[in-house]
Order: C-alpha cells, then sequence, then structure tokens
C-alpha cells in the first residue's frame, strides 16, 4: 500500500489529523517526546534486537520495564526490537557511541516515542501528524536540512507492546536547535542584559546565550561542550577498575552507578566495593568542567546576565555544582522535557 494512499485522509479524519503534533528530542542518553494531547514518555535511547519472550516478566514479583516495538515499513521491510530499558539487559544492546547518530537508531527511537505519545494515526486513512526535533548546535548547520528530508520521507505501521498499530508518517518536519526549546518552554524576563540557558545532556552541553534588548542570540556565544554525563561513568568506570582489577561492563554500568549515586556499595565476588566517593568526585569534576568552558565563552557578559537557565536531564546530575559556577541560576521546570515541550510550542505556534 503507498504512502500516498495512506495519507489522503477523509474531510472528518483530515481534521483529527490535522491536530496531531508531537516533539522528540533523541538524546544521547535518553529519548524525550510529548504530544499535544498533553502525553510524555521518556526511555533510554537503546535498542536491541526483539522477537524472543520467555514469558519472565513479573514472575518473582517485579514489573517488566523498557518496551517492546514491533516496525513495518511500507516497502516490506519489518522487524522487532527491545528498546529502553527492555534492551538495556540485552548483550546485543546498541546505543549513541559518538557525537553521530546512526540513522536507523536514530528513527526507530523516534518512532516509537512517536507511538507511545499517541502521535500516529489508526484505521483505514490514519493521515499524517506534525513533529519537531532538535539536534545540537554544534551538528545543527551541517545537519537540519538532510534530517528533515529524511524525516519526511519516514513512514512505518508501528506497535508498542502489543498495542494497535499507529501509522506514523509527517506531514510537517520543524528542525530546531537543542537548548532554543528550553527559551520556548521557559520564557525570557525583562529588560537589558543577557540570558543563557545551559543545556546538559549525556555526551554534549549546549549553551546559548540571547541579548534580552533584542531578544536574538549572540551567536558568537553559542555553541555546544563535547562534556554530559557519560563522563560520571567513564570515571567510576575507571575506579572500578582500579579496585577491582576488571573493567566495568557496559551492561552494568547503570546497575553500578545508581547504586553508587545513592552510597550503597556494589558486590564483587562475595565482597561490597564502595564508588560513593568516587561517583560525587566524579560530578563535581564535570560540573567544573562544563561551567569553565562555558564561562570562557561567556566572560565579557557574565557579570550583566539577568539568569541562566539549568536545563536537560543532566542538570538533575550536574546543576547543584553548576549554581556553584554560573551566574544567577535557575533550574527549569521539568528539565528532562524542557527541550521537547518548547519545540511543541514552537511547532503548534503557542509560543
Amino acid at each position: 500500500m503507498s504512502a500516498g494512499i495512506l495519507e489522503r485522509s477523509q474531510p472528518s479524519a483530515q481534521s483529527l489529523a490535522s491536530r496531531r503534533a508531537a516533539a522528540v528530542d533523541v538524546g544521547y542518553g535518553y529519548t524525550k517526546a510529548v504530544s499535544a494531547s498533553g502525553a510524555k514518555a521518556c526511555f533510554p535511547s537503546v535498542v536491541a534486537p526483539g522477537g524472543t519472550d520467555l514469558g519472565l516478566d513479573g514472575l518473582l514479583g517485579g514489573e517488566g520495564s523498557g518496551h517492546a516495538v514491533k516496525v513495518r515499513f511500507l516497502d516490506g521491510r519489518k522487524g522487532e526490537y527491545l528498546v529502553g530499558e527492555a534492551a538495556q539487559g540485552s548483550f546485543l544492546a546498541s546505543g549513541f557511541l559518538g557525537a553521530e547518530k546512526p540513522a536507523d537508531l536514530h528513527d526507530l527511537l523516534l518512532l516509537t516515542a512517536c507511538a507511545l505519545v499517541g502521535a500516529g494515526g489508526r484505521g483505514p486513512f490514519p493521515g499524517q501528524c506534525d513533529l519537531a526535533v532538535g539536534l545540537p548546535l554544534a551538528f545543527y548547520r551541517a545537519q537540519k536540512d538532510a534530517l528533515k528530508a529524511r524525516l519526511e520521507g519516514l513512514a512505518a505501521w508501528v506497535s508498542v507492546d502489543r498495542g494497535e498499530e499507529q501509522y506514523i508518517s509527517f506531514r510537517r518536519v520543524l528542525v530546531i536547535p537543542q537548548g532554543a526549546g528550553v527559551v520556548f518552554a521557559q520564557g525570557l524576563p525583562q529588560g537589558r542584559g543577557f540570558a543563557g540557558v545551559v543545556d546538559v545532556g549525556q555526551y554534549t552541553t549546549d549553551f546559548l546565550l540571547i541579548d534580552l534588548r533584542t531578544m536574538n542570540p549572540v551567536v558568537e556565544a553559542c555553541g555546544s561542550v563535547e562534556a554530559g554525563c557519560h563522563l560520571v561513568a567513564q570515571r567510576v568506570g575507571q575506579a572500578y577498575l582500579a579496585k577491582t582489577g576488571r573493567p566495568l561492563p557496559p551492561r552494568m554500568e547503570r546497575f553500578v552507578l545508581d547504586a553508587a549515586r545513592e552510597g550503597q556499595p556494589v558486590p564483587f565476588r562475595g565482597k561490597e566495593i564502595d564508588l560513593a566517593a568516587d561517583y560525587e568526585a566524579a560530578v563535581r569534576d564535570v560540573a567544573t568542567t562544563v561551567s569553565r568552558q562555558v564561562l570562557s565563552v561567556w566572560r565579557d557578559v557574565a557579570d550583566m546576565m539577568s539568569v541562566t537557565y539549568l536545563a536537560g536531564g543532566g542538570s538533575l546530575l550536574l546543576g547543584e555544582h553548576l549554581a556553584r559556577a554560573l551566574p544567577n541560576p535557575a533550574l527549569v521546570g521539568d528539565p528532562v522535557y524542557a527541550n521537547a515541550l518548547g519545540y511543541l510550542r514552537m511547532l503548534t505556534g503557542t509560543a
């Protein structure tokens, strides 16, 4: 069946489809999505092959986590996958390992996110939805046109957790620089001076500087720092190796980080390894690295800044230390979803 037939909706269905809109922030660590209906989704940006279910979830009283996803593309390609927490325990799990985001992995995460927030259509005339996505500032100019073109051609039937299939295709795609979404979600103070945004992610930290008089970005004071939460994991992994003589397996990284953050020891061959102090030192040092690099760019205006908005999931980890170093800091409301919420406002014209 062609995409044209699926997207040539009846008038009543078209009016419903015209109100469907979603914003997706496909991050290196987590994928976040919001829709015009108010639905939200957040899950680790990790995928593994699916199709094998031993039926063990909940056997010992725990709850299953993550998502089982089936995708059917219109050219006949199809696949079954584990996405998010469900993929993290797999030896075949794939995530973003560097600055580049492979298209197939990015698009599967995006389709899953859209399905989870109900952005897809159903029935014989499912129609399309509008989409807003972000790109790190460092890659925005070079990659925005190619990303927009690719997503405009993306179309598939998607089922999540054995739910009803949704047809996901995009009538309009808006590509926005990361960090800009925070401005639209949070708003800006009145008056002269400057406002900053520090958006801490898994591998990168984006920063923007806004001139409050003109309400325009100061281009030479906006950019990306290749530092984020992954450096904390890297430092804790090094401490684990030093104390055990064994490298920390990637699939056990989250387990160890959670224990260290909570001040709990990690079991190792019948003994217990304490990594809490190493974790705290790593958080402090990474926050220092981020703040120093940002302030080296903002040094001439730092004393004239009305506010520095801290956003992104990494702000929950590094925020306390960043707040001591950056001028007039303020943690934004809902920092994990701040970019996605701003993208949605820009997409729907509610900014």
